[in-house]
């Protein structure tokens, strides 16, 4: 694959292996109890919405979906149902109802551990079987495979029926750390037609993967949240030799700040910074033919490896712009640093990426220092040396109709994987659910950077 990437400042001409397409979807299904036993909750093959051709745009927030309400689509006709036959068998044993709909059921997270390849489905509608689900890595079938709700149904349903209070409600990204543990942000909201439904409290939830048990819970204090609060990504910093010292980094890219929690202490700590909010001239985004405007702030944050003085720099940047920041975790880690009012020099401006270079998630392989970048802008999953000038980013591969929207990226091992979910076409347009819309790709991190100037480098 070769290519040219225009910064205005740079031309980095491209030559690289490219990623590998891992798993593909043009609707999410899920695998039903054999037993029959939610048969009474899920519909069978949701039916296609009253969607109008030309949809109004919404306004800045990209969290609001528009969209059909469940007496909508249950008003529908069932003609379409038999479109798509990989998915016939998997619904098959699942009678009618309004609790299943395809059309409301979009990939945000993907995460990998071992041999599982975990898939978040955020409850941004009605109509979302599972928020925390998972495919084995080595599944013959590849295209249209169902997903498993992580650890299991009872603890993914909504309403709660158990009424322990335990279930979750909706997720939109996970970490996975060096101590084999799942964290995640359960946001507790229900989103309709623009309506949050606060069913309760965000609250940080930890699984250990060798168990499927969940070993901590904690609900985010009123202090740490504000009325606008939307955490959707997040990173986790854990001391080599020591699991419980570990610390979570939240952005609120609504919100405008940057959460701090410690596990030892059990305590969360609201950052404030200039540097969290959106670029106001870098809000304009025209992916999938849409033109359309965001206001999203600090996104993702991506940590270094370790430095001499025992800590990391944590790198950020908003959704609506195109600079990257980086800061100390020795600042962030001591709450009464992190707190302050006024930070100095503590913060820096690592550079600008250019134009078209808003990014929504990225991650870095620490190993090389390579940082990977979902540029939804220009459908394009990128790379940069985090020890080397902004300047020489590359792009890994760029593909306009089957990477519209590269939703996460993370890196596993030696492995960067990345999710593509065709959002914009999902909130402005419509997508045709007999074609493919959602994929995960992966690649070697080193045959992925290989011909790039991304190349040539170890972390600090």
């Amino acid at each position: 694959m070769r290519l040219l990437l225009f910064f205005g400042f740079c031309v980095v001409h491209v030559s690289t292996t490219g990623l590998n397409e891992e798993f593909s979807w043009s609707r999410i299904t899920y695998e039903w109890p054999e037993d029959g036993t939610l048969s009474s909750r899920f519909g069978r093959r949701s039916v296609i919405p009253l969607y109008t051709q030309n949809r109004p745009h919404l306004n800045a927030d990209p969290i609001v979906f528009e969209g059909s309400t469940n007496a909508d689509v249950n008003r529908q006709t069932k003609r379409k149902e038999n479109q798509n036959n990989d998915n016939n068998n998997e619904a098959d044993n699942v009678p009618e109802s309004m609790d299943y709909q395809y059309v409301n059921n979009i990939p945000m997270g993907a995460n990998v551990w071992q041999d599982k390849l975990f898939i978040t489905i955020p409850r941004r509608r009605l109509g979302v079987p599972s928020t925390l689900n998972y495919v084995p890595l080595k599944n013959a079938k590849k295209h249209n495979v169902p997903l498993k709700p992580y650890p299991n149904w009872e603890m993914n349903l909504y309403p709660d029926t158990s009424d322990s209070k335990e279930n979750f409600v909706s997720v939109y990204r996970t970490a996975i750390d060096v101590c084999d543990r799942m964290w995640f942000v359960d946001t507790g909201i229900v989103e309709t037609l623009g309506n949050r439904t606060t069913v309760k409290p965000h609250q940080i939830v930890i699984i250990n993967l060798n168990t499927d048990k969940v070993i901590h819970r904690f609900n985010l204090p009123d202090s740490v949240i504000t009325p606008n609060t939307i955490l959707a990504s997040l990173n986790i910093d854990s001391p080599k030799g020591s699991c419980g010292d570990a610390y979570a980094y939240f952005p609120d890219l609504s919100g405008y700040g940057l959460i701090v929690y410690s596990l030892r202490e059990n305590r969360a700590w609201r950052v404030a910074h200039n540097y969290f909010y959106l670029e106001p001239m870098a809000g304009d985004f025209f992916i999938a033919q849409h033109n359309f405007q965001w206001n999203d702030g600090i996104f993702s944050v991506e940590l270094s490896d370790l430095k001499a003085n025992g800590y990391r720099d944590m790198y950020f940047h908003a959704m609506a712009g195109t600079h990257v920041y980086k800061v100390s975790t020795r600042i962030l880690r001591n709450e009464t640093l992190a707190t302050r009012s006024y930070h100095g020099d503590d913060f820096v401006v690592v550079g600008d990426k250019g134009p078209k270079s808003q990014t929504s998630t990225a991650d870095i392989h620490k190993p090389t220092g390579t940082m990977f970048m979902a540029l939804v802008n220009q459908n394009a999953l990128g790379c940069w040396n985090i020890n080397k000038d902004l300047k020489t980013l590359s792009i890994v591969q760029k593909d306009d109709q089957r990477m519209i929207y590269p939703s996460d990226v993370r890196v596993s091992q030696d492995k960067v994987y990345v999710l593509t979910n065709t959002m914009p076409e999902f909130l402005y347009g419509r997508l045709n659910y007999d074609e493919t819309n959602f994929r995960v790709w992966s690649s070697d991190v080193r045959s992925a950077i290989q011909g790039t100037m991304c190349q040539g480098g170890r972390s600090a």
